[in-house]
């Protein structure tokens, strides 16, 4: 019996994507680290020079990070583009769609030194000619604001259904069920803001569910171009019966009757 496995031999990934650059990311990028966690972190270009600010229906005033803090903040993170002042892109011309994405993804490689290859759609809006516009800018996947509930990595980058917000009810049912589940390369992408750890009082839940995926063998913890890359890697695999060939440039692994199996970026790796 082969399955498919995610690097180092890992069963299933852990995936953290927060939008907005919001103040409380520093302190929820230092919990990350201590439990050597990577994450997604979504940010708009443009608020970030205003150092936007808005007051939340608790009363809790949200506040956008700074420029100045963000690049050593985010260190050993994935950052991506959240377009460049967060419109809703319904009813938005074409070429106003390519300024917000494709503005906010140049000046966000300049000021982090690297490429940004994901988008994560501001608000809820998202349909066809939006997702055309992200791949002709050089996207590599956009995550949207639509929840799957599903432990399924997504099928297509450009159309990829967050797994589930954890202000929604149930969140914390779903991610139970992700100790448990048996699905093949099963993913857990959480979505939210770290201002909502605040709100919802989630920060002891969040160093507890941290320490769980820590000490998991099972487990690995990847960023979404990590996970976009490596799904495009598995899918060039070619499976047969006496063998197994990997296509791609990167090091794909499996279980083979129990086995943990590794196959180097071209080789082919018999069956016995």
């Amino acid at each position: 019996m082969i399955r498919k496995l995610y690097p180092e031999g890992k069963k299933k990934a852990f995936n953290i994507t927060f939008d907005d650059g919001v103040s409380q990311d520093a302190r929820f990028v230092m919990l990350m680290n201590r439990y050597g966690l990577k994450g997604t972190f979504n940010l708009n270009y443009e608020l970030m020079q205003q150092e936007f600010e808005w007051v939340h229906e608790s009363g809790l005033v949200i506040k956008r990070l700074p420029e100045w803090m963000v690049v050593d903040l985010y260190d050993g993170h994935e950052i991506a583009s959240h377009s460049l002042t967060h419109p809703s892109l319904d009813q938005m011309p074409e070429d106003a769609i390519m300024y917000e994405l494709g503005h906010d993804k140049w000046c966000l490689s300049q000021l982090f030194g690297c490429e940004i290859t994901g988008f994560g759609v501001p608000f809820d809006y998202y349909d066809e000619n939006v997702a055309d516009c992200a791949k002709r800018l050089g996207f590599e996947y956009v995550r949207t604001s639509e929840e799957s509930y599903s432990y399924r990595p997504p099928e297509d980058p450009y159309f990829w259904a967050a797994g589930t917000y954890h202000v929604m009810p149930g969140f914390y049912d779903f991610v139970e069920g992700f100790f448990d589940t048996e699905e093949e390369l099963a993913l857990c992408q959480i979505v939210g803001h770290s201002y909502d750890l605040d709100v919802m009082d989630l920060w002891a839940y969040y160093e507890e569910l941290f320490r769980r995926i820590s000490l998991n063998h099972d487990v690995i913890s990847m960023t979404n171009g990590e996970l976009v890359r490596y799904l495009k890697a598995m899918s060039t695999a070619e499976i047969a019966d006496d063998y197994i060939r990997n296509w791609s440039d990167r090091t794909l692994w499996f279980e083979i009757d129990g086995s943990v199996v590794c196959v180097e970026p071209g080789n082919r790796f018999e069956l016995k």
